[in-house]
């Protein structure tokens, strides 16, 4: 995976002024997203599960980047910004592989299979309080 910067310097990233109005509304989608996975049948909505928590997860890297400052679309590079706030390779690795598999799942009618949607459900629950702190600002 590039490094943030090599996004900001493509272009991919750009500096822009903080939207915290839209950091906020990203963050309680992101929220309710998580809220409402936990009322799905993962056995049968295994799919739905995986899509959620993912789709929650990038709200919230959005919403770190709107509080920087920062605005982009991409989320290869929204994932790269972990890095420069604290987390390690493996988890970055980690969401760039959930990344790829919920691409497949959404754009390509890939399967997710039901133990996918329990890795990224236990994923985001051993992420989700640092998330969560540095989000405390936003919200």
């Amino acid at each position: 995976m590039e490094s943030f910067e090599s996004y900001l310097k493509k272009g991919i990233v750009k500096k822009s002024f903080k939207d915290m109005q839209r950091a906020k509304n990203l963050v309680k989608d992101g929220r309710k997203r998580i809220l409402d996975v936990e009322l799905l049948d993962i056995e049968r909505l295994s799919k739905f599960v995986f899509e959620n928590i993912y789709d929650a997860i990038r709200d919230f890297l959005f919403a770190i980047l709107l509080n920087e400052g920062y605005k982009t679309n991409s989320h290869e590079a929204s994932i790269s910004y972990l890095l420069n706030i604290g987390f390690d390779v493996y988890t970055v690795n980690k969401l760039d592989r959930f990344r790829y598999k919920r691409n497949g799942s959404k754009y390509y009618g890939e399967e997710i299979t039901i133990s996918e949607a329990r890795e990224i459900k236990e994923f985001c629950s051993q992420i989700k309080d640092k998330l969560y702190k540095l989000l405390n600002n936003i919200i």
